[in-house]
Formats: C-alpha cells, sequence, structure tokens
C-alpha cells in the first residue's frame, strides 16, 4: 500500500471530505491494507469487541445478527463504508456478525490509533460512526424519488396509502332471505353500491352490487320479492386493510371483479371499488382494462393500447415503486394480449385441439414497463391422428398470424429473433416443445443456451393453461442433475459483467451515437437476471419473476441467503433508473434506449449504481468460483 493512493482513496469518499490534511495525513499513515476472502466471518457477534476500524476499499460486506432459523441481516456495506470499532460506543460484546460478501480488501487503523486520532481533532469523532445504512437499499432516500415529484403534483396515495384510508367504512350487511327489492331500497338510502350477504352464521357468503341489480333483477324482468341470495354474487376477494392501495387494484385486475372486502385482525371493516380508485386518481387501471374488454375489434383495440402509455405515466408520477408499475402495466398488457386472442379466435371458430399461449422475455418475467417485443409461442395438445395433425397446424399457424398483426397494431414490435408463435418453430404440439428443451439440456451448445435463457423464463398466458404447467413440470424434471448443461448457463452469466472497472469507475461505450454512456440493459440488468434464472433452474424454482424467483430463492439457495435482500433491492434500483430515462426520452419525443450517462445522475444515484454493480459483480465472481470446482 502507498500512503499516496491512501489518501487520494480517502480524499474521494464523502466521509472523509470534511478531514483537513493533516489529519487524513496522519490517518493515512497508520493504516494497513488487509484481504478477506469472500465468505469470511470478519466479526462474530457475541465475540470480544472489535480492535480495528476497517475502512471498504473494494468489495463489500453484510452485516447481521442470529436469528431463529437463521440470520436476519441488518445493513449491505460497500466503497467507502465503515465496520468495527467505534470511538466513544464501547461494548462488552460484539452486537452484530460481518462477513465479507466476495473478495474484501480494507484500509484497517487499530482502537488506539482511532482513539489518539480523535483526541488530537475531537471535531472527527462522528465521522467514525458506523452509521448504519444499507448502500443498497437504494430507493429510499434515492434522487430518483424526488425527482418523479417532479412529474406530476399527484398525491402519491396509490403506492404510499393503506387500503383502511380509501375504503369505506360503513359496510351495509343483510341476510340472504331479504327480499330484492328490501336489498335496493337500503341501497339508495345509504347511497352505497354495494350490500354484503351474511350466512346464518354472521359470516360473509356474498356481495350485491348496483351492477347485479341491474343485469340480475332489471335486465333479465325478476321479481323484487325474490330472496336476495339469488342475484348476489359468490366471488368474495379479501384484503388486509394494512396493504397499499396499488395490491387491492392488483386484486381486482386479477380476480375482474370490482368490489373488494377489507378486513383487519380477521374482522370485515370496510369495502373498496373501482369507483374509490376513479375518485382517487382521476382515473384507473381498472378503467382501461374495463375499455380493453368492451373492444369487438383490432381496430377499435388499438387506440385503447395507446393508452397505456399515459398509465405509465401516471404511475411514474405517483412515485411507484419498479416492481409495483411492472406488475400494473404487464397485467393491463396481458389483459390486451388475450383480447386480441380472444377476438383472433372468434374469427376463426374452435380450436381443433386444445392449445396454450405462452409468452417469455419480459413479458414472461411480468417485467413490462412500456411495450416491448412481441415474444410468445404456442403450445397444442398433441394431435390424434393425421388429420388432426394437419387441421391444427393450420389452424394454429392462421391464429398465430392474425394475432401477430393484431398485436403490431397495438404497438409490439415484432420480436428481432423471430421468437414468435407467427414462427412455425414456436408454434408446436407439447410433444416437440417437450423436445426443444429436452434437447438443449442435454446438448448446450450456443444457440441451445440462446434459446434457453429466453424460453425458459415462460408463462401461460391465455388458452388450456394446463398444457403451460405440464410443459413446466417437463422442464423441472429434464433439469435434475444436468450439472453440465447448469455449467453452460453459468458460463454465460459470468460472460457479461457490470460496467465497472477494478478501480471503481466507470467502463463507458465507445460506439458512435452512445459513446460516454452505459447500457443499464444489457450491462446490468441482464446479467442480475441471468444469475436469478441459474439460482432458480438449480434449485427447481418454476416461477418467473425475477423478484418472485429471490423471494423464493432465500429460503432454499445458499448465495441467496445471503444475497438475496440485495439482488432484489439492486433489481429495484436499476429498473426503476431505466424506467425514468426512458419516460424522459418519450417525453422529449426521443425513442427510448437503454443508454445512460452516469455523470447526468446525482451523486447519491452514481454511488447507487455502483454499488449495484458491485452486488452483481460479487455474485458472478462467486459463481465462477462454484462451476470452477
Amino acid at each position: 500500500m502507498t500512503t499516496k493512493s491512501a489518501f487520494h482513496f480517502l480524499r474521494n469518499q464523502a466521509r472523509f471530505r470534511s478531514f483537513g490534511d493533516d489529519a487524513l495525513e496522519r490517518l493515512v499513515r497508520q493504516l494497513a491494507m488487509k484481504f478477506y476472502p469472500g465468505g469470511t466471518v470478519i466479526f462474530k457477534q457475541e465475540d470480544r469487541p472489535a480492535e480495528e476500524l476497517h475502512i471498504i476499499k473494494q468489495g463489500g460486506v453484510m452485516v447481521y445478527v442470529d436469528a431463529e432459523g437463521g440470520r436476519d441481516v441488518i445493513d449491505y456495506r460497500g466503497e467507502g463504508d465503515l465496520f468495527g470499532f467505534v470511538p466513544g460506543l464501547e461494548k462488552a460484546r460484539q452486537e452484530v456478525s460481518v462477513e465479507a460478501m466476495g473478495d474484501l480488501v480494507t484500509y484497517s487503523v487499530t482502537a488506539q490509533d482511532v482513539r489518539a486520532l480523535v483526541l488530537a481533532y475531537p471535531v472527527l469523532q462522528d465521522l467514525f460512526q458506523e452509521q448504519p445504512r444499507s448502500s443498497f437499499r437504494f430507493p429510499t432516500g434515492s434522487e430518483i424519488e424526488r425527482k418523479s415529484r417532479l412529474y406530476g403534483e399527484s398525491e402519491r396515495l396509490l403506492f404510499t396509502a393503506p387500503v383502511r384510508e380509501l375504503s369505506t367504512r360503513k359496510v351495509l350487511l343483510a341476510g340472504g332471505t331479504t327480499p330484492i327489492s328490501e336489498a335496493a331500497k337500503l341501497m339508495s338510502s345509504e347511497q352505497v353500491g354495494s350490500l354484503v350477504i351474511t350466512g346464518e352464521d354472521g359470516l360473509p357468503v356474498g356481495i350485491v352490487t348496483n351492477t347485479d341489480l341491474r343485469d340480475r333483477v332489471l335486465v333479465q324482468g325478476r321479481s323484487g320479492t325474490l330472496p336476495v341470495r339469488e342475484v348476489m354474487s359468490t366471488n368474495l376477494v379479501k384484503i388486509e386493510a394494512g396493504e397499499f392501495c396499488y395490491a387491492a387494484l392488483l386484486k381486482m385486475l386479477n380476480h375482474d371483479i370490482q368490489h373488494l372486502l377489507v378486513v383487519e385482525s380477521g374482522k370485515l371493516t370496510g369495502v373498496v371499488s373501482t369507483h374509490d380508485f376513479m375518485m382517487l386518481q382521476g382515473t384507473s387501471p381498472r378503467i382501461l382494462v374495463e375499455e380493453i374488454e368492451t373492444q369487438q375489434t383490432l381496430e377499435g383495440l388499438a387506440p385503447v393500447s395507446r393508452k397505456i402509455m399515459g398509465l405509465v405515466s401516471l404511475l411514474i408520477r405517483e412515485g411507484a415503486r419498479a416492481s409495483a408499475l411492472t406488475r400494473i402495466i404487464t397485467e393491463v398488457n396481458d389483459r390486451l394480449e388475450r383480447k386480441v386472442l380472444t377476438l383472433a379466435r372468434n374469427s376463426l371458430g374452435p380450436p381443433p385441439v386444445p392449445f396454450c399461449w405462452i409468452v417469455y422475455g419480459s413479458a414472461g418475467r411480468k417485467e413490462q414497463a412500456f411495450k416491448t417485443d412481441q415474444d410468445n409461442g404456442l403450445v397444442y395438445a398433441d394431435p390424434q391422428n393425421e388429420q388432426e395433425a394437419r387441421d391444427a397446424k393450420d389452424y394454429f399457424t392462421r391464429l398465430s398470424e392474425i394475432v401477430a398483426d393484431g398485436l403490431r397494431r397495438c404497438g409490439f414490435a415484432d420480436c428481432p429473433g423471430n421468437y414468435m408463435a407467427s414462427n412455425p418453430q414456436w408454434c408446436a404440439p407439447l410433444s416437440v416443445w417437450k423436445g426443444y428443451f429436452r434437447g438443449w439440456i442435454r446438448e448446450p451448445t450456443a444457440e441451445a443456451i440462446v434459446a434457453s435463457v429466453i424460453l425458459f423464463d415462460f408463462r401461460g398466458l391465455y388458452g388450456d393453461l394446463r398444457l403451460a404447467s405440464e410443459l413446466k413440470a417437463h422442464l423441472m424434471h429434464a433439469l435434475r442433475g444436468q450439472s453440465l448443461f447448469l455449467k453452460y448457463l453459468a458460463d454465460m452469466a459470468t460472460s457479461v459483467r457490470p460496467p465497472l472497472s477494478v478501480l471503481g469507475t466507470f467502463v463507458l461505450d465507445s460506439e458512435p451515437g452512445h459513446r460516454k454512456k452505459l447500457n443499464l440493459k444489457h450491462k446490468c440488468i441482464a446479467p442480475l437476471i441471468n444469475i436469478v434464472r441459474l439460482f432458480s433452474l438449480e434449485s427447481g424454482i418454476p416461477e418467473t419473476s425475477t423478484l418472485e424467483r429471490i423471494s423464493a430463492l432465500k429460503r432454499v439457495h445458499p448465495t441467496a441467503r445471503k444475497v438475496g435482500d440485495a439482488l432484489e433491492q439492486t433489481f429495484e434500483f436499476i429498473s426503476l433508473l431505466r424506467i425514468h430515462h426512458q419516460f424522459e426520452q418519450i417525453s422529449s419525443n426521443l425513442e427510448p434506449d437503454n443508454f445512460i450517462d452516469p455523470q447526468a445522475l446525482g451523486r447519491q444515484d452514481q454511488k447507487n449504481l455502483k454499488d449495484a454493480c458491485r452486488v452483481i459483480s460479487r455474485t458472478l465472481d462467486g459463481i465462477q468460483r462454484e462451476y470452477r470446482s
């Protein structure tokens, strides 16, 4: 170690900028450089108090406490952060454990030297505090969140308010034998749009809404003397009062309903409706979905699809987290694609055999924000004879072509790699799909790895979803014990690295048009997705969403137990950074891309992006070590 390089390193860290040159030079003279291999527990909970203060030069550490069933991660720390001895806070025992996440390099200084330095320069006392925080808990305090407020004056309640603040407090109850006419009078006098129907035990068994009274009583000419249970809806869906409003909205979209029962501590406390969301926002994803469902032609559907961009704008203005935004937009896009499929099938008549429309890529992972390429395929049941095979091939070829054209009209571009159902290769019987997957796994050529990376992230979207489930089960079974395939997949994952040099500076693009920029999608998001996909296929986890995969992996995968929280936060941050970048481009009538200029980011977001790159790089290093052995 040279004192000159240590001096420059510390001078560039925000914490040490307050040091005068003489104080910093004194500290540098007392430093020693130390190296810890990944996985080293540097301090262990309940050990004797630390006698060294460490300044992280390269790498990162995880701070945790032992808890029932494992460990409770408190913090992650990266370049420039401290751990170990804290002057002025003498402890009888070490309160936390500190473990190196990947290879770690620190500058260390003894507790005795720190005490002497603080004695000579008392103003530095606070600067040596650990200030526990996570370098990787990106959204909190991030300049991206502050920037989102500039897009509009929305109250951002959708993502900040619990359902209890939106729901109707007064819940009207009635028994199932109540005449329909009395139920209608009660709803009218109380000016509410729903009535919860209870059984003999007093528990909810159904709900009657204004829509039910209109469609099931007036339109059908039924008598008002009939018991209300004859026209009630029994599809009761509940939500906890403490959940955020956007979670309620997602449930309404997923279950295709307009009312949710709100419960707290097991008791019914309110009802939340589509109308409540309209009042909250002035517009609603639910309303957009209803508009999609009412369209009967592709010509009518295309203009509605263009409103999705307005929905993205609304969600960004309300400060949505990346995961919440992409889940809602994916749900709306799913409804749009299903509607195109319904219209296409109606035009052709019933299919000769059952089929399932599958999606993959960002659609398969439920990670769409702006409309993306068409990444889809069609799986149909194996025909029983030659005639049925010819009929099926002809029918599904025409169906796929109609759907591809319909999606183009709605703004979904063709997949550059032609991974579309309109390509005969990806419109095939179930047995052929199983053969694809089995062949790629047994003979992992370069082409097979590329195809598997795209197609293994599939999920069923429309039709007989049992076909998708059977194909998924086949994939999970075929992967068991296939170490060679997983090694090739690991080699592919580790071949693409985040754009950060060993010196901690960004490695920027040099090609014309993107000079001094970096590609967030290819250099940051894709490597992280590759990591999580690899871990999931290793562990037999069928989920496709990156965040759902991480959540499941934290329970079963040894590496994910350690770095799962950091991977989640990294994914949230980079995804949100990309969404805001593209939204700004679209707002300026520019074609959206994935290239950002790090220098245009604020100081905190530059640091967050570097920390994100380090999380990904350290995890890739661990994969490389594992598959070399």
